[in-house]
């Protein structure tokens, strides 16, 4: 076509209402643009507010104020859930049963099942398979509920949060900070890594506010509890199996051969043979050795004559229900029987002496610690030992000057009381004078029990005694207070004590109307 015409049908078209062909094209590049740049400037406002939703959301913003819980009412946040979630998640992972409970953090905990033995460990009483996961969620629900109700009853009767609550929440806070120091974090990041993205220092504080209240409550309830004489013989009475002790002695004959390494430094197992002869000589051994003991002679002395006998002696064996035990808590056995018995493949020579409650007298005593201070000792160091034993003998000589302060004085156990809340570095004991009442055999490490149950303290001596355990090393600064109630009603009212308050709690969460939320997706 000509441009002449082509104007012309420009000019035609234009006159019938019709826009020009060309000023269409335009129009519709031009509009093609502008929907492009719209599209353009929606998708960059999308990605403005995804980027925007993914930063707030990997913040924990939105989950940790997600209500999770809902207990009588009242509504608790995934973050405060977590809390306690990630408490007992922690606890058990890092703690020293995590290989024999068969549970490991390298795998997610949804994928593992809880074995027998930590079901037994662990108070799980479903026959079936459950995961790790299911037990700590449903575990954090059962503790968070427990909690809030003490808490709540505590608050009821006057016994909220005090001066004491908020020393206890600046003390773990002072502990959590140097603990994120000490990793290179801040406070805020520690706590997000230890108790989930959720957490945050004001949640963590006012969940330590709660715990603190909560657990204060529950040991001034079981301590308030208070039983007669007559409440403890006759609980003592309806469960002597659990009380009651043996007294005996005893040679135990292995009745299985060895196994021996070839040339090849190979084990060799023992042969059926082997083992029957093994079975057979520790049969005929524990009947010689009884006919020995019969004539006079003493079970630890003839356990020497033979190389697969083992003399042992306990004065405090419980009830196991093993061979032995069984025959020792028979209600017919008068002190002296003896006994050749056969369990498995071997055998034992036993004397039974006694069985019953233990009589003896509990103790009270006060003490003053001072700990050995090993801060700074590198365990590699080839001073260790040197520098270990100085620590030692600088805080036994703590020891001995508070002694000889003591005794400068008015040598009383009021003054006695009065230095060991100045002195002692005991944190159990150091507000109440050092006393600990009612103490029982195998209650304090070895240097204390046996300084404590010497046959001939008397009431008022003093001492200072080395102590060590896995928590310290150290000097006590003894005073003995004097004898208290026999063993077996320490035992038996721990035992009531421990029961009413688990009854006492049991109430408070059956009696809770507990109801999860859309938030529990939040947690763990």
């Amino acid at each position: 076509m000509s441009a002449s015409r082509e104007k012309k049908t420009r000019q035609d078209l234009a006159a019938q209402g019709i826009t020009d062909p060309k000023k269409i094209r335009e129009a519709e590049e031009k509009a093609k643009a502008r929907k492009s740049n719209i599209l353009y400037g929606v998708i960059a406002g999308v990605f403005v507010l995804v980027a925007a939703a993914l930063l707030v959301w990997n913040s924990g913003v939105l989950q940790r104020n997600a209500a999770a819980l809902s207990i009588d009412g009242e509504k608790y946040t995934a973050s405060q859930v977590n809390y306690f979630y990630y408490s007992i998640k922690n606890n058990i992972l890092n703690g020293s049963y995590a290989s024999l409970y068969g549970v490991s953090s390298s795998t997610p905990l949804d994928q593992q099942v809880m074995n027998d033995t930590a079901k037994m460990f662990l108070g799980v009483e479903d026959e079936g398979e459950i995961t790790w996961e299911q037990f700590i969620h449903d575990y954090a629900i059962e503790q968070m509920t427990l909690i809030v109700k003490e808490a709540k009853e505590a608050e009821a009767n006057g016994h909220g949060a005090d001066d004491h609550t908020e020393e206890e929440v600046a003390s773990t806070i002072e502990q959590y900070t140097a603990y994120a120091k000490e990793n290179g974090y801040s406070l805020k990041e520690y706590l997000k890594l230890a108790f989930g993205k959720t957490m945050t220092v004001s949640t963590f504080k006012d969940m330590i506010r709660l715990v603190d209240v909560a657990s204060h409550y529950a040991s001034e309830y079981s301590e308030e509890l208070s039983y007669t004489v007559s409440d403890l013989e006759s609980y003592y009475n309806d469960n002597k199996s659990s009380f009651d002790v043996g007294s005996y002695e005893y040679i135990y004959f292995k009745g299985t051969a060895d196994s021996t390494t070839d040339a090849d430094g190979n084990t060799v197992e023992p042969t059926d043979e082997e083992n029957a002869a093994a079975k057979e000589l520790a049969a005929a051994n524990a009947n010689a050795a009884l006919e020995r003991y019969n004539n006079g002679e003493s079970l630890e002395d003839i356990a020497k004559d033979y190389d697969n006998g083992t003399y042992s002696s306990t004065d405090s064996a419980s009830n196991s229900g093993d061979t032995v035990t069984t025959w020792v808590f028979d209600s017919s056995r008068q002190a002296g029987d003896t006994a050749v018995l056969e369990s498995d493949d071997n055998y034992y020579l036993v004397v039974f002496r006694s069985a019953g409650r233990q009589e003896y007298a509990s103790k009270d005593v006060r003490h003053i610690l001072f700990r050995a201070d090993t801060t700074g000792l590198d365990s590699e160091s080839e001073t260790y030992e040197a520098d270990l034993q100085a620590a030692k003998d600088a805080a036994k000589a703590k020891a001995e000057d508070a002694l000889a302060q003591w005794k400068a004085g008015d040598a009383t156990e009021d003054s006695f009381a009065a230095l060991a809340n100045e002195l002692s570095e005991d944190g159990g004991s150091n507000t109440n004078g050092g006393l600990y009442t009612k103490v029982l055999k195998g209650d304090m490490v070895t240097e204390f029990n046996d300084w404590l149950f010497d046959e001939s303290r008397k009431p008022g001596d003093t001492g200072v005694v080395y102590g060590e355990s896995s928590n310290y090393a150290g000097y006590h600064v003894m005073y003995f207070v004097g004898d208290d109630v026999p063993c077996w009603q320490v035992e038996v009212e721990d035992e009531l004590r421990s029961s009413d308050t688990e009854a006492w709690q049991t109430g408070l969460t059956d009696s809770a109307e507990v109801v999860e939320l859309s938030g529990m997706k939040h947690v763990g």
